[in-house]
C-alpha cells in the first residue's frame, strides 16, 4: 500500500488515516511537505520578528536607535527569528521523531508523517501570535489560549509567565494527538506513551522559557 502524504488530512481524519499509515510500505510526498514546512516555520517567525513577537527587548531600542539604525538592528533580529523558526521546526519534525523511534518499533520516516501534522499545529499557535501582537499588543506569553494570561495576573516574574505561556490549548492538543498516534502505530502500553510525550513537551516548554530570556538579554547585549 502507498501512503500520500497530507498532514491536513491525518488532523482531520485521524483514524483513517491512520490506519492508512500503519499499513503503508511506501510513502509518497513526505519530503516536498517536509520542505513546505521549514519553509513555512522559517517565514512565520520571521514575520514574528518583523513586529517584535520573542522578546520586549526589541521594542524598547526605538528609544535608542532612530531611522536606519533601528531598521538594520531589527533586520537582524528578524534574520535571527528567521534562524530560530529553521531550529523549531527540525527540532519539531526530526529530533522528536527521533526520540520517538528510539523507543518504539515505527519507522522514521512514518513517524516523521505523523511530526508533520503536529508542525501544523506549531504553526497555527504562530500564526496566532502573528495576529494578536499588532491587533492587542500581547506577546506570545500573554496569549488568549495560554495559562500566560492567567500567570500574568498574579506574578510580574518573566520565566514564570513564559512558563506558564507555553501551556496552551494547541500544545494540549499535540500532547493528545501525539499519543493516540503511536498508540495506533505501535501497540505500545498507554502509560508508557504518555510518560514519553510528557516528558518531551516538558522539555519543551522548559526551552521555550529558558530561550525567552535569553533572547531578550542577547538582545539587550548585542544592541547595548
Amino acid at each position: 500500500m502507498t501512503y500520500h502524504t497530507n498532514p491536513f488530512r491525518l488532523l482531520t481524519s485521524p483514524k483513517e488515516t491512520l490506519f492508512k499509515l500503519r499499513e503503508a510500505e511506501t510513502l509518497r510526498g513526505h519530503w516536498l511537505w517536509t520542505t513546505l514546512l521549514l519553509i513555512a516555520f522559517c517565514t512565520v517567525y520571521a514575520a514574528l520578528g518583523w513586529i517584535g513577537a520573542g522578546t520586549e527587548t526589541l521594542n524598547q531600542l526605538r528609544a535608542d536607535y532612530a531611522g536606519s539604525d533601528y531598521e538594520y538592528a531589527k533586520l537582524w533580529f528578524v534574520i535571527g527569528r528567521l534562524v530560530f523558526g529553521l531550529v523549531i521546526g527540525l527540532l519539531v519534525l526530526f529530533v522528536v521523531s527521533l526520540v520517538f523511534y528510539l523507543f518504539y518499533e515505527i519507522p522514521y520516516q512514518k513517524l516523521v508523517v505523523m511530526q508533520l501534522s503536529v508542525g501544523i499545529v506549531f504553526l497555527f499557535e504562530a500564526l496566532t501570535w502573528l495576529l494578536l501582537l499588532p491587533a492587542a499588543g500581547l506577546e506570545w506569553n500573554r496569549s488568549p489560549f495560554s495559562l500566560g494570561v492567567l500567570a500574568d495576573l498574579f506574578t510580574d516574574k518573566p520565566w514564570v509567565i513564559s512558563l506558564f505561556g507555553a501551556v496552551s490549548i494547541f500544545q494540549l492538543f499535540v500532547l493528545y494527538f501525539q499519543t493516540r498516534c503511536l498508540l495506533v502505530l505501535f501497540p505500545a502500553k498507554r502509560w508508557h506513551v504518555w510518560i514519553i510525550v510528557s516528558v518531551l513537551y516538558l522539555c519543551y516548554v522548559l526551552l521555550l522559557t529558558l530561550l525567552g530570556g535569553i533572547g531578550n538579554k542577547l538582545v539587550a547585549f548585542i544592541f547595548a
